[in-house]
This record gives structure tokens, sequence and C-alpha cells, in this order.
């Protein structure tokens, strides 16, 4: 058990009491909402960082082309 599970059943069920959350199925969602919003918040600051400090690359064709290959190249296996 982690040391967030006592705390994560805590907020889950006092959601439901309240009647903030319907169901402990809707309270958890409401957490994974909350953590996915934190994640893509800090994702979008460090991208601004990025751009601000000049650390980026020019999505022109070439780039998406290489990339796709890339990504190709990783989940195609090798024959």
């Amino acid at each position: 058990m982690s040391a967030l599970t006592q705390p994560i059943d805590i907020f889950i069920d006092e959601q439901v009491k309240t009647g903030t959350a319907s169901s402990i199925i809707e309270a958890e969602e409401m957490i994974l909402s909350a953590v996915s919003e934190r994640a893509l918040e800090r994702k979008l600051y460090r991208a601004q960082e990025q751009v601000k400090n000049g650390q980026f690359y020019e999505a022109n064709d070439d780039f998406i082309n290489n990339l796709l290959f890339d990504a190709r190249s990783r989940i195609t296996p090798a024959n």
C-alpha cells in the first residue's frame, strides 16, 4: 500500500459523502482529471519556456516527415 492510498481513500469518501461526487468512480475520475490537468499545465509551461529560450524546432514538412519516419521505425519490427 502506498503512502497516498489512505489520503486518496479519505478524499474519495469525503467527495461521495458531501455529494460532490455521486459515486466512488466519479470521485476517482475527478482525481484522474485533476492529475492529468496538472501534468498538461506543466508540459505547456515547459514548452512556453523552451520557446522563450529559442529551444524549439520549426514543424515544417521535413521535420514532420522525419518525426513520422522515426515513429514508424520504433513500432515496426525489424525483419
